[in-house]
Parts: C-alpha cells; structure tokens; sequence
C-alpha cells in the first residue's frame, strides 16, 4: 500500500513537471510595451543640485570664511534635522543642496559679514530603486537621479541563469501600485549598442530579471521536491535580499 502511494506521487510530480516544461517552452514571458511612461526625449542628467535631502542622507559641509563649518560631515537625523557648530539645530530635509547652501550662508552672516557656505551629497541613502530575480544583488540601490536601467543591472550583475531579453522594468504609482510596465533586451544593449530604451530610472522603480526558460523549469522542478528536501538546504534566508546602498562593494555577496 506505501509502495503504491509513493508511486502514485511520484508519478504526479511528473505529470505536473511535464506540464510546466511544456508552459517553458511553449510559451514566452509576457512583454510589456508601457515604452511612453519611461523613455522621454533626451535630457540632462538630474544633478545633486536637484535631489532634495532626506533622512538618512549624508552631506558635506564646506567654508572658506566660515572656519566652525569649514570641512564638515553630517548625517541627516530622523527628524530632518543636523546639529552644527555656531549655527546650531537646523532643518534640512526637503531641501536642495542650492537652498541650503543659501539657508547656511544667511544665518552665518550674524557672525561673519562675508559667509559662505556650500554644501553637497556625499551619501544617497533616502532614496531607492530595487533589483531583484536572476542577479547576483538582489536588494535596494541608492537612488541618485542617474541611475539608468543599463547602469543599474551592471551593478546587479545578472547570473548565467538569468533571460537577458526579458528584463521587466516596473514603474509604481503613489499607491504603490504597478501601473506601468516595459520589456528590455539588455542582450542588445550591450552587443548591438542599442541604448533607446536605456531609461533613466524613477525613485521607486523596479527591475526584475526572469529566469530563462531552462532555469524555470529547475526551479519549477525544485518546488516540486521542495516537501522532500530539509528546508534549510531549499529555502534562502533573507540575509540574501539587503540594501547595496550600505555596501561598499555593489552586487558582490562575498
């Protein structure tokens, strides 16, 4: 009688495994075409000047005349707020590095008659685009207003088990919804040179790197085994998703 219920599961486990091979092969990955929502005419680069601080941003402060702030790092708290020298508790989120530098040099001026006070990014930590599928990083990018698609996966490093002419690139509303989706081929990106739908990335955005059609099937086979496996060898942690932003070495998990 167990002999017989084994065969018969394994039996299903075939029949379901036939099933999902024919599906791989027989049918493609759908292709999204929401091409107007991500590719713009040419523009200029968005450049720090632009970006607006955030929690837990990173700036540097710098002053010729102004020696209590001349060569400063700062850390924006989760208030919104840095503490500085002379100047005291000041309100920087939500800013341009362009205000501020103005706020800083005003308040200054009490003290020195010719301040001058320029401030810039030195850490995008607020913002985020994600990346996730067949890639070797999967997880949260800072977001720095410069990031394109080719950029971002050159990062991310997709693995050998990943559908180069399938990348989806999604785009969320304020409800964090997918409202907007486009299909790129990255293979011919890099081997024809064709950048048109290199878009240049939207805070938020997502990038996911489908499986081939051979290594659906694996994975699909996989699940199927999974109730036979110990768990522990089948299932990954989520030490494997993490946030590349606090990473000094981009997509590498040595």
């Amino acid at each position: 009688m167990g002999f017989d219920l084994h065969n018969s599961i394994v039996k299903g486990k075939a029949l379901s495994l036939l099933c999902i091979v024919m599906l791989a092969v027989g049918c493609a990955a759908p292709t999204y075409t929401d091409y107007s929502a991500f590719i713009n005419d040419p523009e200029p680069l968005v450049s720090s000047e632009e970006y607006r601080l955030a929690p837990p941003d990173a700036i540097a402060i710098t002053s010729k005349r102004v020696r209590e702030v001349a060569n400063l790092r700062e850390q924006i708290r989760p208030d919104g707020r840095i503490n500085l020298p002379l100047l005291g508790s000041v309100f920087v989120a939500g800013k341009t590095c362009e205000e501020l530098s103005v706020e800083l040099s005003s308040l200054a001026r009490e003290y020195y008659e010719d301040a001058d006070i320029t401030v810039h990014v030195i850490g995008f930590a607020s913002k985020k685009i994600f990346v996730f599928g067949e890639v070797s990083g999967p997880g949260s990018y800072s977001y720095n207003g410069t990031n394109t698609v080719l950029s971002t996966l050159a990062i991310a490093q997709p693995t050998r088990l990943a559908d180069p002419t399938r990348i989806q690139i999604l785009r969320p509303d304020a409800d964090g919804q997918m409202r907007k989706r486009m299909t790129v081929n990255m293979d011919r990106m890099v081997k024809e040179g064709d950048t048109s739908l290199n878009a240049l990335l939207e805070e938020g955005d997502v990038i996911y790197v489908p499986p081939n059609p051979l290594a659906s099937v694996g994975l699909a086979f996989q699940q199927l085994l999974l109730p036979l496996q110990p768990a522990a060898s089948t299932v990954k942690g989520p030490t494997d998703i993490y946030d590349h932003s606090q990473s000094r070495v981009y997509g590498n998990n040595n």
